[in-house]
């Protein structure tokens, strides 16, 4: 089966993407390990030990973003929305309210304590927000939740710390072959006679 060059561009800007933030990929991951308490490479535990010293982490680390995410979350947000011109007031009390809502639907507070937990703990931390069209009885609703930011990938180009200036961003999810052909059922599952196993042409 020819490949789609639309499929071999994508691959190649994805590669090129997650190339470029390797070093902080593995500083990333560094990090993760500090905050659990992995203070010590096993050589220097070695080195420890061979002195009478105890491998003991003294966590600092832990506690303080404990805490930070306490204090951010320890209130939901008032949402406000102000009106451009008198006629807009009614409208304006409607977006306060819907909101409000997105928040409460989405467990708002669950989902940004865990964004910040990224943002302590790695650097940056993502919010999604997405269109569920199961929500409200089939009829759809906004939803929002937390990204792992090992799953976000942006161009080595842009330089705005907020991405404004991004060309696109890539977001990375891994599925099995039965988990796509449960989203996209038009590709159809394919037997290997061979194997029995299911494969995707």
């Amino acid at each position: 089966m020819e490949a789609d060059p639309r499929a071999l561009n994508n691959q190649e800007l994805f590669k090129r993407w997650r190339d470029s933030r390797n070093s902080w990929d593995t500083e990333a991951r560094k990090d993760i390990d500090f905050y659990l308490g992995n203070h010590f490479s096993s050589g220097e535990s070695d080195e420890l030990q061979s002195r009478n010293q105890a491998d003991i982490p003294m966590d600092r680390v832990s506690p303080a973003v404990e805490k930070m995410k306490s204090f951010m979350t320890a209130r939901p947000p008032v949402f406000t929305a102000l009106p451009r011109e008198d006629s807009d007031d009614k409208m304006a009390k409607v977006w306060q309210t819907m909101l409000g809502s997105v928040w409460e639907h989405s467990d708002g507070d669950t989902h940004v304590k865990q964004a910040i937990h990224d943002f302590s703990t790695v650097g940056i931390g993502y919010i999604y927000c997405y269109i569920d069209r199961e929500a409200d009885m089939g009829r759809g609703d906004v939803r929002f939740t937390h990204i792992n930011p090992f799953r976000v990938y942006v161009p080595p180009s842009s330089r705005d710390r907020w991405f404004s200036d991004a060309d696109g961003v890539i977001l990375s999810t891994i599925l099995t072959g039965e988990q796509l052909v449960n989203l996209y059922p038009e590709i159809g599952p394919q037997i290997d006679e061979e194997t029995g196993e299911m494969v995707l042409e």
